[in-house]
């Protein structure tokens, strides 16, 4: 009998809390926000499917994680493999959205 193994990994991201609009918080950001593209594409590149979690609940993952107070989820990421082809939406034409000048 095959034994199926379920390893679920999430990847929290977190930053230090500046003063709200700093350039070195859009920075920091931004750099995150980078980082993140990179780990998702390779991780895509090694054969690992991911998730970006837009709605998550930071309060748990700071409670979850020993993430300081002082310190903002930034991103979470979940990684492993899907279970199945995601179905592909229909979409219009280019030309029927855009217009080039």
């Amino acid at each position: 009998m095959k034994k199926i193994v379920i390893i679920a990994i999430a990847i929290v991201a977190a930053m230090s809390c500046g003063r709200q609009g700093s350039e070195s918080s859009s920075a920091v950001s931004f750099d995150n926000g980078l980082g993140n593209a990179y780990l998702v594409l390779k991780a895509r590149a090694m054969g690992f499917d991911t998730l970006i979690m837009g709605m998550r609940d930071s309060d748990a993952l700071r409670a979850l994680f020993g993430i300081p107070d002082g310190e903002e989820v930034m991103a979470v990421i979940a990684l492993g493999h899907r279970a199945s082809d995601p179905v592909k939406p229909t979409r219009k034409p280019l030309d029927e959205i855009a217009k080039f000048f």
